[in-house]
């Protein structure tokens, strides 16, 4: 696994809360054609600024960020915040297979062979 800091290290003594972010960019693969496609996947660790503390959390480019809270939007460390990350990513994932179900149980509703058992 590689992760890339679009914004370099973060400074020294500065405090700082961390995000771990998939990103993917546009890419030109012919002008001429108008051919445009995206690049893979990569992870960015990203860093910000706190502005202050509260005993509960932090405030971030205007944004407060509740750190006890199990969702949050950035992390006290770079590990926590890969952490958070995959765990955004599993319920995600979690969400699209139970919408692919219900589409894939509503596409079925089409078939005149179909019988829908309620249990």
């Amino acid at each position: 696994m590689k992760l890339h800091y679009p914004f370099g290290p973060a400074p020294e003594g500065v405090d700082v809360l961390w995000r771990c972010e998939a990103k993917r960019y546009s890419v030109v693969v012919d002008a001429d054609a108008d051919l445009y496609s995206v690049s893979p996947p990569r992870l960015e660790m990203t860093w910000w600024r706190v502005d202050r503390r509260t005993p509960k959390g932090a405030w971030v480019c205007e944004k407060f960020v509740l750190l006890t809270a199990k969702k949050r939007w950035a992390c006290e460390t770079e590990d926590e915040a890969l952490e958070s990350f995959k765990a955004r990513k599993r319920r995600q994932i979690a969400i699209l297979q139970g919408n692919l179900r219900l589409a894939e149980r509503e596409l079925a509703l089409t078939d005149p062979n179909h019988i829908e058992l309620y249990l």
